[in-house]
């Protein structure tokens, strides 16, 4: 089994807009940290640079030892997962659970293997041809819970992944997320507005400070 080591956001600081967005928190194996406040406060703009998408002014990403900060997103080996879900409607269910390991290099049967073993995990194996297009609301989002795994990543980012679905659906999603995270347990971080998502599957959760002009916002933890 994997050893997993604590994601390690050091005093990291980004100017956005008028504000400066600051971050200063650990995350654990196995802990999956909830990140909640009003809409536009800076919740996936810090997602976005612990992903490596956008580049911090200061400060310091670390999984254990190893520093990620100034790291694109395909040197991270990160797991994300989009609110949009960010599936290839051009591609098949196959090849969008087995994309990144195609960027990486993986042989296409070791890749495909990798993949068909998610599929049949998530029951899912059937619709493997299929175009992403032809899937329900639960269906994609196992795939995009496919594609992250199959990367083995040293973290996930979750930015709204339940938005789409509607509540029946969301409570199996929460339910799935938990018992696949159980067997993968890398720090995870997800941002949510929806109450019964903290209640329900957060370990813990941080809520944005903001100074009294609202000049300076702050997740610490």
């Amino acid at each position: 089994m994997k050893t997993f080591s604590s994601l390690s956001v050091r005093q990291l600081e980004k100017k956005v807009g008028n504000f400066l967005l600051r971050a200063n928190f650990d995350v654990k194996r196995g802990e999956r940290l909830a990140l909640i406040g009003p809409s536009g406060c800076g919740k996936t703009t810090l997602l976005r640079l612990l992903s490596g998408l956008i580049q911090s002014d200061r400060g310091e990403i670390l999984i254990g030892d190893r520093h990620l900060t100034d790291l694109p997103p395909e040197k991270r080996n990160v797991g994300m997962i989009f609110q949009d879900l960010a599936l290839f409607p051009q591609m098949s269910v196959l090849e969008n659970v087995t994309f990144g390991l195609k960027m990486r290099d993986i042989a296409k049967d070791q890749r495909e293997q990798i993949g068909l073993e998610l599929l049949n995990r998530l029951n899912l194996k059937s619709r493997a041809k299929d175009g992403v297009q032809l899937l329900s609301g639960g269906e994609a989002q196992r795939v995009a819970f496919a594609r992250a795994l199959a990367l083995k990543p040293d973290y996930f980012l979750l930015d709204e992944p339940f938005s789409s679905l509607d509540e029946n659906l969301r409570g199996d999603a929460r339910s799935l997320l938990k018992d696949l995270h159980a067997e993968w347990p890398a720090p995870l971080v997800f941002v949510t507005h929806d109450s019964r998502d903290v209640q329900d599957l957060a370990s813990r959760a941080l809520r944005i400070s903001e100074s009294a002009d609202r000049s300076l916002r702050s997740f610490d933890g």
